[in-house]
Parts: structure tokens; C-alpha cells; sequence
């Protein structure tokens, strides 16, 4: 194809919200399975084949008007320099492969910060056994961790914890109910991950069941 596919899959990552409802099922699928190649090849040629499948899976899939308006922006001659490097609005090919691949919602110039913030915390790798109601998190390349915090002893959970996730949603929502623990709350001037083990563990239900509740 006659476009930089990485600005098109660029584009794609800064507009997902919209573009992602207008492909089919099967067009996302062969999405995801392009996108984990790129992610997956160990050379250059083959992430740069890897990324012109994607991005022509796109733009046959994409209405008509649309596809046009994303070649136009991802002429080969707009761009210069390593094409994998490119970004558009803040957003990557990078980006594109978390949320598509991963599920994986904390992409972008905004949401990014935060995910780099919440997996700089200690961590284990997910592994099969670990209870469900504990939060996993992925990277951007793909691989899932259980953020410690979570864990008493080794990879065995408060109880409290799995308490406050089952009410919070951790299952749909694990970067939200992450940064609940780990940011610094205004009620108590520090984080609530900071009050396990202290005796607290009936205020950390309560705020949780009151956070619920306003929801």
C-alpha cells in the first residue's frame, strides 16, 4: 500500500472510540490477530508486514469515506524518520495493539501516564490458581501482573481486599479500582492500600460500599 501503515494504525489508536464500533466482528478479529504479530515479530520486516496487513484490514473494513480520509492522512511523504516511532495526537501503533489485543483502555497521551503509574507499582506475573477478585493488570506487551499491595503474605489476599474489589468491580474495571487503592484519598490523606493491615478494615469497606452507592 502507497501509506505509512503505522500512521494508520496510529490514527486508528487516537480514534477507536469511534472507528472500533463501525468494524465487524470478523475484521476486529483479524485486527487483533495482526496486531499481535506486530507486537510478537522479532525483526523489522516483520512487524512492517505485519503493520501493512493491519492497516489494510482497516481500511477495507471502514466506510468508504472514512478509509479515504485515513489514506490521505497516512501518505508515505507526511512522515520521515523511524515509521514504528510514529504517533498521532499522542497515540501509537503501541497503543492500537493494547485496546485491541488486551482490552486494555488506558492508552493515550491522558490515560497512558496512569497506566505506567499503576504497573510502576511491586507486582507478580498473573499465573492460573490466583483468586479472581484480585486486580491484574497488563502492560503493553500484553503480559498480565497482580499488583502486591493486593497480598498479605506472597500472592495470598487480604480479605478486605477481595471485599472492596467485589464491590468496586475490579473484574470490569481493574484500572479504576487500582488507582482507588493506590492514589492518595482526601478523606484520609494517604492511600487506602496503606491502611491494610493497620485495623482499618471496616472504613475500607465503608468507603467502598459508600462509593458503590453514589455510583
Amino acid at each position: 500500500m502507497r501509506v505509512n501503515p503505522f500512521t494508520v494504525l496510529a490514527v486508528c489508536a487516537a480514534r477507536w472510540s469511534s472507528y472500533g464500533s463501525l468494524l465487524g466482528s470478523d475484521a476486529t478479529r483479524a485486527l487483533g490477530r495482526q496486531l499481535a504479530a506486530l507486537r510478537a515479530g522479532e525483526g523489522e520486516g516483520d512487524r512492517n508486514t505485519a503493520a501493512d496487513r493491519a492497516a489494510r484490514t482497516l481500511l477495507d473494513a471502514l466506510p468508504p469515506e472514512i478509509a479515504a480520509a485515513l489514506r490521505e492522512e497516512g501518505d508515505r511523504t507526511r512522515f520521515s524518520g523511524s515509521p514504528s516511532a510514529v504517533q498521532h495526537q499522542g497515540y501509537s501503533v503501541r497503543d492500537l495493539c493494547m485496546v485491541v489485543v488486551d482490552g486494555n483502555p488506558m492508552i493515550g497521551p491522558f490515560l497512558g501516564p496512569v497506566r505506567e503509574r499503576l504497573l510502576s507499582e511491586p507486582a507478580v506475573p498473573w499465573h492460573t490458581g490466583l483468586d479472581p477478585l484480585l486486580i491484574v493488570l497488563s502492560g503493553d506487551d500484553g503480559r498480565r501482573q497482580v499488583p502486591l499491595f493486593q497480598c498479605e503474605v506472597g500472592t495470598m489476599p487480604w480479605r478486605v481486599v477481595l471485599d472492596v474489589n467485589a464491590v468496586l468491580g475490579a473484574d470490569s474495571d481493574p484500572w479504576g479500582v487500582a488507582d482507588w487503592w493506590l492514589a492518595e484519598s482526601t478523606w484520609w490523606r494517604r492511600t487506602p492500600a496503606s491502611l491494610l493491615g493497620q485495623g482499618r478494615d471496616a472504613e475500607l469497606r465503608g468507603a467502598a460500599a459508600d462509593l458503590d452507592r453514589e455510583d
